[in-house]
């Protein structure tokens, strides 16, 4: 043991060895932004009713009912659609609002983890940005949440970021049947809508690094799963028996293959997307010069 922490740096007077260059680094990479511990340490106190089970009773109502008016209202949702994307020349601004909106919805998403996970007494060293084959995103380390005994508050503090989400988007809804028809405010309101189910449906995929694979990982109890997954496919292929539990060699079967053709997807995508648009403008540039 003395020995493997002694090789990741973590004994004193020790430094991990230089990690050596390969594709992911590129494809996947972090850039730590500021440490939010101490700052949350000192708000946290005016937000302990957020933990409550009355909050959370309240809470399933509230979606419960802006699921209902959302359905029930769905031909002004469409109007609001046909509003913010209908007319051509306005298309670029309200694009740029939502990405806007996105931002802000992910940083309230990252906040939802460090608070969280503070709450239930863990250290959040930082919070920064991440790149996921050039996709911009934010994280937040919550890798203190496995000295959390409990499985019930590993889950929620995954999970918290996109509750936060789905709040936003209840509010945004509720905003918009508000608003008064082709106003301002009906547009914005749409666009925060549509930003907070965008990266609500990208997180929750489990498929991507994001909380959809760690809600996976704390919900099933295999921690490193994606790595697991393929050494347990190593081991068929040399006949080795796995020294995976029998309760969990079936999710591993199933979660390998799906996640490397996802990831060649998306890897292809990107990859015709970059050849595009190098296609596209290098022919003018080459004319400029």
């Amino acid at each position: 043991m003395l020995q493997k922490l002694a090789a990741t740096g973590m004994l004193e007077d020790t430094e991990p060895p230089p990690k050596k260059f390969s594709l992911a680094q590129i494809l996947f990479f972090k850039i730590p932004l500021f440490k939010p511990d101490e700052w949350l340490e000192k708000h946290l106190d005016k937000l302990p009713w957020i933990w409550t089970k009355a909050f959370g009773f309240f809470l399933c109502f509230f979606l419960g009912h802006t699921i209902f008016l959302w359905l029930a209202y769905a031909t002004d949702i469409v109007s609001a659609h046909q509003q913010v994307w209908g007319d051509l020349t306005l298309a670029p601004t309200n694009l740029l609002k939502l990405g806007f909106a996105s931002m802000l919805v992910i940083f309230l998403h990252e906040l939802g983890h460090a608070f969280t996970l503070k709450h239930f007494g863990g250290i959040v060293p930082e919070i920064g940005l991440l790149f996921m084959c050039f996709m911009p995103g934010m994280y937040t380390n919550t890798s203190d949440q496995y000295s959390l005994v409990k499985r019930k508050q590993r889950v929620l503090v995954v999970a918290a970021g996109v509750i936060v989400q789905i709040i936003i988007w209840s509010l945004a809804v509720w905003l918009l049947l508000a608003s008064p028809p082709q106003s301002l405010m009906q547009q914005n309101s749409y666009l925060l809508m549509s930003a907070a189910l965008l990266t609500v449906a990208l997180n929750l995929n489990p498929l991507n690094a994001f909380d959809g694979y760690h809600l996976l990982v704390a919900m099933t109890g295999i921690n490193n799963l994606r790595k697991r997954s393929i050494l347990f496919y190593f081991d068929l292929l040399r006949r080795q028996p796995s020294p995976e539990k029998t309760s969990d060699q079936a999710i591993l079967a199933i979660y390998a293959p799906l996640s490397i053709i996802y990831t060649v997807l998306i890897l292809g995508y990107t990859l015709w997307l970059v050849g595009n648009w190098i296609g596209e403008f290098l022919p003018v540039v080459w004319n400029w010069i």
